[in-house]
């Protein structure tokens, strides 16, 4: 009698106990990389004072974690379809949480910068391997709830970053909230007890023994019976390689998913990093420039909940329509100068549909790739797509420096919006070769 495919325990098994580990840790991580990423917004008026930069300079500056995350995702990230996805992920933590923690010491810009490089590069390679490690442990019909949720979390860590600024910055000075950084490299112990390896990795590698007990932990009851180990095919076992991110359907949906990717997380950098010195100088003071700060990720937050939901029960590429939709409405509506509450939900739903919308972006891209390929395939994406984030940080110091209205600073920022819903809708479903789970995979990418 043939056994249980061991894909289809994964696919079909209740969210329970098992899952709450890696999910927690998951989304410790991306906490984390809020927190690093979105702390720069708040200390950038202070760095500027105390260095003497002008704006295009801190803007730089503030791209130098960036310009590491790409090299970060590029360079180390793929090395988990060789290595696994688990070993790759924890140096990359001990990386960034003591680049992180370093930069509480940084005497001048420089060091500063290096300090964030290192930060972006450890963080650039661990990002890609969360969304693909959570992909392939997820039941699929929480898969995109059970991403969304973890990718949530960024804009958590912002909130955090943000709150903490205006409490601890006037206390003891802004190297103070780098020193938060370096908590991650406290819990690497637990971290390591808690994060397991993904099954697809273990069946490459042919570790059986260690898939079962995966398994048994995933869904006791239907894995203690006969499982059908399915064997790789040569081509899935001896072939990672960034060549068949353009194979099997995907010449154009690669690119196309790099540049919606890129799209957003340059609304998703850029308003991050200049929100509260653009509403400075709009005239706000810098504490309700802070909370603004805090508004948008609030509403981030909520936005990759919805659309992790939506893209279960909707499909993830209308959802990404929709939101990017919304999302150049809210941001061409900000520059009107509304009042006081009107402001918080455009800032809200603003949040929601850039800084939620990356969510939704991962797990739409997780899907495009089998698992053979997925970190690679994911480090990609997050490596082009930080080319959007890089110009980011710069487009809003170039802004400032030119002196144009609120308003035309937020139609600037709207523009990428209408480039990523031209991206999501050249995006087509991948033809991949037959394996059990293809019918699913078909179903999922929509």
């Amino acid at each position: 009698m043939p056994g249980i495919p061991a894909s289809e325990i994964v696919r079909n098994a209740p969210f329970g106990p098992f899952h709450h580990g890696p999910l927690f840790w998951c989304s410790f991580i991306m906490l984390s990389d809020g927190y690093d990423m979105v702390i720069y917004g708040s200390v950038v008026p202070h760095v500027m004072q105390q260095w003497s930069l002008t704006p295009a300079h801190a803007g730089w500056l503030g791209s130098s974690a960036l310009v590491g995350m790409m090299l970060g995702a590029l360079i180390v990230g793929p090395l988990a379809d060789r290595a696994g996805r688990r070993k790759v992920i924890l140096a990359c933590v001990a990386l960034f949480g003591a680049s992180a923690f370093a930069n509480a010491f940084a005497w001048n810009a420089p060091s500063f910068a290096a300090c964030r490089f290192l930060t972006g590069f450890g963080l650039g390679a661990t990002i890609p391997n969360i969304v693909a490690l959570m992909n392939e442990l997820s039941p699929a019909a929480r898969r995109n709830t059970m991403i969304t949720v973890m990718l949530s979390c960024y804009s958590v860590g912002g909130m955090i970053s943000a709150l903490l600024a205006l409490w601890v910055i006037p206390r003891f000075g802004w190297p103070a909230t780098f020193v938060v950084a370096g908590i991650p490299l406290m819990t690497l112990p637990l971290m390591r007890r808690g994060l397991p390896e993904s099954l697809p990795f273990l069946l490459l590698e042919r570790r059986y023994t260690e898939a079962r007990q995966l398994l048994l932990r995933i869904d006791p009851i239907r894995a203690s019976g006969t499982i059908d180990f399915e064997e790789p095919s040569s081509e899935a076992a001896q072939t990672v390689s960034w060549r068949r991110l353009f194979q099997e359907g995907r010449a154009l949906s690669t690119p196309m998913i790099w540049l919606c990717i890129a799209m957003c997380m340059l609304m998703v950098y850029g308003l991050n990093t200049w929100l509260p010195k653009l509403m400075m100088t709009a005239g706000f003071p810098l504490g309700s420039s802070l909370l603004f700060l805090v508004v948008l990720n609030v509403g981030a937050t909520v936005g990759a909940l919805v659309g992790g939901w939506l893209g279960d029960h909707w499909g993830n590429r209308r959802t990404l329509v929709l939101f990017f939709g919304v999302a150049i409405a809210s941001l061409c509506l900000l520059g009107t100068r509304p009042g006081p509450v009107v402001l918080d939900v455009l800032l809200f739903v603003a949040g929601a549909t850039t800084i939620g919308t990356l969510a939704v972006t991962h797990a739409f891209a997780a899907q495009l790739y089998p698992d053979e390929i997925r970190a690679t395939g994911m480090s990609f994406c997050s490596a082009m797509g930080r080319m959007g984030a890089i110009a980011g940080p710069p487009l809003g110091g170039s802004l400032l420096g030119l002196g144009l209205s609120l308003q035309q600073n937020f139609v600037v920022f709207a523009i990428p919006g209408l480039v990523a819903i031209v991206a999501v809708l050249l995006i087509g479903s991948p033809r991949r070769p037959p394996h059990p789970s293809a019918a699913q995979a078909l179903h999922e990418v929509r």
